[in-house]
């Protein structure tokens, strides 16, 4: 597992839009996150303890980052400059990621060159190379890379298999996919994807436990972190084997899965029946037949299709940054578990929502989780007791 490096900034900081305060001392991004959630406790009346913000290695920490192509002299790729939005900056280094990405970013530009691909232009919706996506595992020490383009050249696939396959990294090459993206819009947008090298997924521990990681799967970005989180949740829970619990927002499954051996039964939920489909391998993989997913909206779930499930002891929320609609918050009230628990990487969807549950449950405590070091993100959790 990487830990640290030597030098305070980022060659590139001041200019990438990645992130924003690397000249600031770590204790110091520390507290003012402290103090911006306890503003936000104020500003929604939320009267709870506000536990210590946990904290973990500051350098290298993510497990996935998006590269965009851009023109300046030539093809680049990295991330956008913060001064002049529409240009993309030629990265070299990225210490919030990992040690390899000015191996790979150079090895694709150089590809890219060889074959005078076409940079894609937002405003004409002209032109090949769009995005690089990397992913890397911070337990195992893997990595997957996938090249998004539009679909009006051929990829020269074998030369880009060779172009990575022969670096010198530090970490193991597992899988190279090339992903068709015809949309529009600025996201990343899988219409059509094709693995051209390796395994279909990466593959992460967490406190012994094994996660697949495909090249669209949704997974928290720091996983020394959410090894912590996920640890946490189990000792406040205190689960007692009768207890049953539902899982909202699931994603691959890890919550439920690190939960599992302390519950009767968890039932976990999201949309996209690929991501269903790694939560159930995942459990499948780590041997857990005290789970079962289900891929449905989560609103409708609540209202129609899991109307069955009353007597859930508990109900564990990771939302997406929004939080929760007015309908997922009555459908949470009306199966009345004992406690909830909610995670999020927005503090102020959070507590907004909790301002909504606070009359029907006592809130326990708010507990700051930096997972985003040199960013203004944090993530929060709380626990809900009902009344």
């Amino acid at each position: 597992m990487i830990e640290t490096v030597a030098q305070k900034t980022c060659k590139h900081f001041g200019e990438c839009g990645g992130c924003s305060f690397q000249d600031s001392p770590y204790p110091e991004q520390l507290k003012n996150k402290e103090e911006k959630i306890r503003g936000l406790m104020s500003q929604y009346d939320i009267k709870a303890q506000l536990k210590p913000i946990n904290f973990f290695p500051e350098w290298f920490y993510r497990n996935k980052m998006e590269y965009t192509f851009g023109e300046k002299e030539g093809i680049v790729c990295g991330l956008h400059n913060k001064n002049f939005k529409r240009q993309v900056l030629d990265l070299e280094e990225c210490l919030i990621f990992s040690p390899d990405t000015g191996a790979i970013l150079k090895a694709v530009r150089k590809f890219s060159k060889k074959h005078n691909y076409p940079v894609y232009n937002r405003s004409t919706h002209e032109g090949f190379l769009r995005n690089l996506i990397v992913r890397q595992t911070k337990f195992t020490n893997e990595l997957m890379v996938a090249i998004i383009t539009t679909s009006t050249s051929p990829l020269q696939k074998e030369d880009l298999v060779n172009a990575l396959t022969s670096l010198n990294l530090n970490s193991s090459l597992k899988s190279i996919y090339w992903i068709i993206n015809d949309a529009l819009s600025d996201a990343v947008v899988f219409q059509k994807k094709e693995l051209i090298y390796g395994e279909e997924f990466i593959k992460e521990k967490l406190d012994g436990l094994n996660f697949n990681i495909g090249i669209d799967t949704f997974f928290q970005v720091n996983p020394v972190g959410i090894e912590r989180l996920y640890t946490k949740i189990r000792d406040y829970l205190k689960l007692d084997k009768k207890e049953r619990v539902l899982d909202l927002y699931c994603g691959v499954g890890s919550i439920g899965i690190f939960l599992a051996s302390c519950a009767k039964f968890i039932w976990g939920v999201d949309i996209g029946k690929e991501i269903i489909d790694a939560a159930s391998q995942n459990a499948k993989n780590n041997n857990i037949e005290n789970i079962s997913f289900f891929a449905a909206d989560t609103r409708r779930f609540l209202n129609t299709q899991g109307a069955f499930y009353k007597g859930i002891d508990v109900v564990v929320i990771n939302p997406p940054r929004p939080g929760l609609s007015k309908k997922v918050l009555r459908g949470v009230l009306r199966l009345s578990p004992k406690r909830i628990v909610y995670s999020s990487c927005n503090p102020d969807s959070c507590l907004r929502d909790l301002k909504e549950l606070k009359d029907s449950y006592e809130i326990r405590f708010i507990e700051p989780f930096d997972f985003f070091p040199h960013t203004r993100h944090v993530e929060i959790l709380t626990l809900l007791e009902r009344k």
